[in-house]
């Protein structure tokens, strides 16, 4: 005998109820459980990703729809898709204790990212790994999430917090901007410039202001410009804005996040120096590192005075080129003859001109982004997708570009599945 089935009994799945009081009515609408977060975020900027039906209800569960004359008392309108984004975004929503957990798991790595995006260590000028600002959250700062408040405000709290308990060296990242002021006004900008800096070190931050030489502006203009470079601290950008205004002129953002190469190349200036005071500081620096390198090409060259060390430098060329030539045909592949042919020895022999090219900021970049991208890292994923498609920072592979980019749409990246709708590859929620 087949068991009575209940007729007339709608069974809700995946329905997230948002309910909004107003007025002394009820208002409801049905969404996806796992958008409405995303949608009061901002990440999910599309309202038919997060509703399942553009219909307002006096209750969900029984079907009752809200009257109109309920709606134009309550949000003075009749509009279903106005009143639909008001509940969205004001109304209250049950979820269960893991997507709870999973929400403030999500916002506390978002937040970390944030850290590492916007610090640097102020000894080598280069970024933390996520890993250890997330270590250094949890286990120095305990730090909970707050759902009610943005990431970006979370972020700017720990970094302040992550300063005073001094648990590893932080700054935050310097921005290089361009000021642009009339050059009769560059006297002026020049002693405010130089008040601002001294102020700045004598708060004891010496480094949160440095400028460049100022030099005549090559954009085209009736009054004549000179710009002024610098590296700044970005809470410094509004006091700079203003005094750029104050005397004529305007500030220009040349990069957000300045490399650690370029803040080598203003470190040796000083509060008020110029760029060829950091230039000749680093220039300085490798040709110590040539002088003590040199003498340890040739060890076994007679102890004969200065000269014939010249002479010497073919000798040791020839012995270094039969080691990589070898350990290529031992098998043990091109990672063992680049350094053969780019280490000291070679360097030090050629005077410095054959030195190995730096990588760039994009290769930097990259690398930094491939490691986060193989921990899971659903943004990482799509930079290293990026990279790979468009050849910045790696040499250009267009199958790994759609590999990563399908990982990060997975874990729904909306920019990852616009690339790949651009690339003419279906995505799916």
């Amino acid at each position: 005998m087949p068991r009575l089935q209940p007729v007339g009994i709608k069974k809700l799945t995946n329905i997230c109820i948002v309910r909004l009081k107003r007025n002394g009515k009820r208002f409801e609408v049905a969404a996806y459980r796992n958008t409405v977060v995303a949608w009061r975020n901002k990440v999910e900027k599309n309202i038919d990703e997060v509703l399942q039906v553009h219909t307002i209800f006096e209750n969900v569960e029984k079907g009752i729809l809200a009257k109109s004359e309920d709606m134009l008392d309550a949000f003075g309108t009749d509009d279903e898709d106005k009143v639909c984004v008001e509940v969205l975004d004001r109304g209250e929503f049950q979820m269960s204790e893991e997507e709870r957990q999973m929400m403030v798991d999500a916002l506390f790595r978002d937040v970390a990212s944030r850290v590492t995006d916007m610090c640097v260590n102020p000894e080598t000028r280069l970024p933390y790994p996520l890993s250890t600002i997330e270590r250094a959250m949890r286990e120095t700062l305990h730090f909970a999430p707050a759902t009610n408040k943005s990431a970006k405000m979370q972020a700017l709290q720990v970094i302040r917090q992550l300063e005073v308990a001094n648990v590893v060296p932080i700054a935050r990242a310097r921005m290089q901007l361009r000021l642009l002021v009339p050059t009769e006004e560059l006297a002026k900008m020049q002693t405010a410039l130089q008040a601002l800096a001294e102020a700045e070190a004598a708060g004891g931050a010496s480094e949160r202001l440095q400028l460049n030489t100022p030099e005549p502006a090559a954009d085209a203009a009736a009054v004549p410009m000179s710009a002024i470079g610098c590296h700044s601290d970005p809470s410094l950008f509004r006091p700079l804005s203003e005094l750029a205004r104050a005397h004529g002129g305007s500030v220009q953002i040349i990069e957000l996040k300045a490399s650690a190469d370029e803040a080598l190349s203003v470190g040796g200036g000083g509060g008020g120096g110029g760029g060829s005071g950091g230039g000749s500081s680093t220039t300085a620096t490798l040709l110590a590192a040539e002088s003590i390198s040199a003498p340890n090409t040739a060890p076994s060259a007679a102890p004969t005075p200065p000269p014939p060390p010249a002479p010497q430098a073919p000798a040791t060329l020839p012995a270094a080129a039969p080691v990589a030539a070898s350990s290529d045909s031992s098998g043990s592949g091109p990672a063992t003859a680049k350094p053969a042919s780019s280490g000291p020895s070679a360097c030090g022999a050629g005077g410095g001109g054959d030195r190995p090219k730096p990588p760039s900021r994009e290769e930097r970049m990259f690398k930094l982004n491939l490691r986060n991208a193989e921990k899971g890292d659903p943004v990482a994923q799509l930079e290293v997708g990026k990279a790979f498609l468009d050849g910045m920072g790696v040499e250009a592979d267009v199958q790994q570009g759609k590999d990563w980019l399908r990982q990060a749409a997975q874990q729904g990246v909306d920019a990852a599945k616009i690339r790949l709708a651009e690339l003419g590859i279906l995505t799916y929620r």
